[in-house]
């Protein structure tokens, strides 16, 4: 019997040995996952930048090229002037023994046509050098673009690579849960995990000196939602067990930014089992907000954040079936109702 028991606890212990394993292995696969996307906003943010500026080049091209045009006809009708004006040169015109009023108007004539024709050339000149600067520098914009095109394909490839992983992953996790029959204590765990979080946090942040802005209890019914989206898991909504959601789960699309519903300080920014990549910002007067499940955060500990300012992307860290973000509210470490505190939604749309 003695043998037997210890077989068994032996077997658990290699249970949860490997379901820790795995689950070191979710929280890296998600960190990976989260920088990429990081990264991919990044040089999709450059790109356009660059596309905006080969168009920006384009135009400033066709306008050199229409005024190139413009001088040319210039100097043809100039040149047309001279020859007739007759072919005489300045020399000629002074010793020409006609009357002296015309020789002066001729060669007042002769100098107006000379300078026109001097500068339209002097002006022609330049426009050319500067449509093949321009030139030139498109081209390098164009290289630029398809060198940063190719990256943001990889990129894409390594980011879809990434995510196939992390659903292996989470396969193998969900079936070494099944097998250890630990899936209720676990998420026990995880929730005692968040509430040792928070209030960890808010000690730490006790002496916090907020910039100036309106409380947050007065923004009761009035906060601004983190995303739009759909209302999927209400709060208090049962979960497994006796356990119920502390939070709400707002389905959006993978990669949708999210934001501060509210300007504070950020007091954890990093991968909590059970809710993935987790922001949690402290407003002051024992009142923080939580997102969980992001793709990316942008954010890290100790920032600061205005209300509206962009946190993270909506993912599926942590476990989350369905790309959206876990989104809570606590006061003095008790969860309270953030339909409550944020504006009316319209039927499950939020924000």
């Amino acid at each position: 019997m003695q043998q037997a028991i210890e077989a068994l606890r032996r077997q658990q212990a290699g249970i949860r040995e490997r379901r820790d394993r795995v689950s070191s292995e979710l929280a890296e696969a998600d960190r990976r996952v989260g920088v990429l996307a990081r990264n991919l906003r990044a040089l999709t943010r450059e790109q356009s930048s660059l596309e905006a500026r080969v168009q920006q080049l384009q135009r400033e091209m066709e306008m050199q090229r229409e005024r190139i045009g413009t001088l040319r006809h210039e100097l043809a009708a100039l040149v047309r002037a001279a020859f007739l004006a007759g072919r005489e040169e300045r020399l000629k015109l002074l010793l020409n023994q006609g009357d002296p009023a015309l020789v002066s108007r001729m060669l007042a004539y002769h100098d107006y046509l000379a300078g026109a024709r001097a500068a339209r050339l002097r002006e022609l000149e330049t426009r050319l050098q500067q449509l093949q600067q321009l030139a030139g520098e498109a081209e390098r914009r164009r290289g630029e673009l398809e060198a940063l095109s190719r990256r943001l394909a990889e990129e894409r490839r390594q980011l879809q690579e990434r995510k196939r992983e992390r659903q292996a992953l989470l396969a193998r996790l969900e079936r070494e849960l099944r097998q250890g029959g630990k899936r209720l204590e676990r998420m026990e765990e995880d929730a005692r995990r968040l509430e040792r979080l928070v209030e960890e946090s808010g000690r730490a942040l006790q002496s916090l000196q907020l910039p100036e802005q309106q409380e947050f209890a007065e923004r009761r019914g009035r906060l601004g939602w983190p995303l739009a989206g759909r209302l999927a898991v209400a709060f208090g909504a049962e979960k497994i067990g006796n356990l119920r959601w502390d939070g709400v789960i707002i389905r959006a699309p993978e990669g949708r930014e999210v934001k501060a519903v509210h300007g504070g300080r950020v007091a954890y920014a990093d991968w909590l089992r059970g809710y993935g990549l987790l922001v949690i910002i402290d407003h002051g007067n024992g009142y923080m907000t939580l997102y969980g499940h992001n793709q990316s955060l942008l954010k890290e500990t100790g920032d600061w954040v205005r209300e509206g300012e962009v946190i993270g992307l909506a993912g599926r860290s942590g476990g989350l079936r369905e790309p959206g973000i876990y989104f809570g509210i606590r006061h003095e470490g008790r969860p309270v109702d953030p339909v409550r505190w944020c504006r009316r939604a319209s039927g499950r749309k939020v924000g």
